[in-house]
């Protein structure tokens, strides 16, 4: 029996380098908008008037999708309203809620929201704390 012997040929250098690079792009993906996914609720607002605290606002994040929901303790319901999510820069985070699920005019005013759109830079996110600032305000949350 005659085994062949088959020579190895390298890849070439060009492929090689794609390959290398698509790989860490795709383990290496620990953006702030990978970050942002999931569900935060608001923990305390801090202007140049005070801090107050709240517990009943959630943002919740999924890929460029976005969810404002309000808590109504008293009936132990929630109101929400729909957007989405845009990173403009590495760290400027704007959202836009659309009034699908209900009218802005009807949710609005549940917010310190002056309109549909808003702009924040991300100053913070850990695993489980995220602190976006917008105007005078900080917002902190915490991953719920």
């Amino acid at each position: 029996m005659n085994a062949k012997k088959h020579k190895f040929i390298p890849p070439p250098p060009f492929f090689f380098t794609v390959s290398v690079a698509i790989f860490c792009l795709i383990a290496c993906s620990d953006g702030i908008n990978d970050r942002l996914e999931g569900k935060w609720q608001l923990q305390q607002v801090e202007s140049p008037w005070g801090k107050e605290k709240a517990d009943t606002l959630f943002y919740n994040f999924l890929t460029s999708l976005f969810m404002y929901q309000v808590y109504h303790a008293e009936a132990d319901t929630f109101s929400h309203c729909y957007g989405f999510k845009l990173m403009e820069t590495t760290n400027r985070l704007k959202l836009e809620l659309t009034g699908y699920s209900i009218s802005l005019a009807k949710f609005l005013p549940q917010t310190d929201w002056e309109g549909p759109q808003r702009s924040f830079i991300v100053e913070k996110i850990t695993d489980n704390r995220l602190v976006l600032v917008s105007g005078e305000k900080r917002y902190t949350f915490r991953r719920f």
